[in-house]
């Protein structure tokens, strides 16, 4: 109980610290502790195993990016008293639930940004970091899809009868503009991106650097049975089969969709735009690190339908 007080305390002390202050924390934990791409290049040379031995595994899930079925495909690699799911306001409501008989959850996932208070709390030597990015405007497609679709959302009722061109200009939609950068970087709550006092050009720096050397690795939501097939490989997954989940109910087709209109949300999104540029050659090129080939891919999508059509089997 003392110990739950403490943390508690220590909680209200790290949210009285400026933003930029706790990233740059945060940013020295990461710098600390994870195991960097090259090194994950070596362990899928060796086969690696899926255990945690040594180090954390942080999903670190940006929204709309298929990370519900990757939560799922993660959690399923790991002893379930491992495994902990939580977002960032629900972790910061009850920061001991972090913890297990006194220990902290070695696989963590969920809606984080830099600034949160998780990575303070890493009590084994290591960690390993990953997330997703999705082409920004189908992401702002898929988000503007999801809000009007979930009725629980706290934007439901703001987004329901909005039109698109209305979403994605509304001072109140968070996840707009450039959220991928904001979020990776720290600067999505409170709008803290409007305070940065970096031009475009150096903030797009700045990202690239954040997601190319304080993440172990990262997919792409276009490329993610790739993505799977590179986690299997360096982190030693042994089960990566899924079937899609939290998928919109509404669809709103991307061709009836104004050019005008798609070109406003690059605009908005002109960073997002440039990091997912880089992110996808890098992506590609880490491919080519670790031995991956299309002949692997093509193989591993047939195999995965197999599993689906097992699934439905009784439909």
């Amino acid at each position: 109980m003392q110990k739950q007080f403490k943390l508690e305390a220590d909680l209200k002390n790290w949210y009285k610290l400026p933003i930029a202050e706790r990233n740059e924390l945060n940013n020295q934990v990461i710098d600390q502790k994870m195991l960097r791409w090259p090194r994950m290049v070596r362990r899928a040379g060796k086969k690696p195993l899926p255990g945690l031995a040594g180090f954390h595994v942080v999903f670190f899930h940006i929204p709309k990016t298929g990370g519900t079925t990757l939560d799922y495909i993660t959690a399923k690699n790991y002893r379930i008293d491992y495994v902990y799911q939580v977002n960032g306001p629900a972790f910061d409501q009850h920061v001991a639930g972090i913890f297990k008989n006194g220990k902290m959850f070695r696989a963590i996932m969920g809606h984080y940004e830099l600034n949160d208070y998780y990575h303070q709390l890493f009590d084994r030597k290591l960690m390993v970091q990953f997330t997703m990015l999705r082409e920004p405007v189908s992401r702002v497609i898929s988000y503007y899809d999801y809000l009007r679709s979930s009725e629980n959302h706290p934007k439901y009722h703001l987004a329901k009868d909005m039109s698109l061109e209305q979403f994605i200009e509304h001072p109140q939609i968070d996840e707009m503009p450039n959220a991928q950068t904001h979020r990776i970087m720290g600067l999505l709550k409170k709008n803290e991106w409007k305070k940065d006092k970096r031009t475009p050009e150096q903030l797009l720096e700045d990202v690239k650097h954040q997601l190319e050397h304080r993440f172990s690795l990262f997919g792409l939501t276009e490329m993610y049975d790739e993505f799977l097939i590179m986690a299997q490989r360096t982190m030693g997954w042994q089960d990566i089969f899924y079937r899609r989940m939290n998928a919109s109910k509404v669809k709103t087709d991307k061709a009836t969709i104004p050019e005008s209109t798609i070109d406003r949300i690059k605009e908005i999104n002109s960073i997002d735009m440039k990091l997912y540029a880089f992110a996808k050659d890098l992506f590609i090129k880490r491919m080519e690190e670790i031995g991956m080939n299309e002949e692997m891919v093509a193989q591993y999508k047939a195999s995965n339908k197999a599993y689906i059509d097992l699934l439905d089997w009784h439909v």
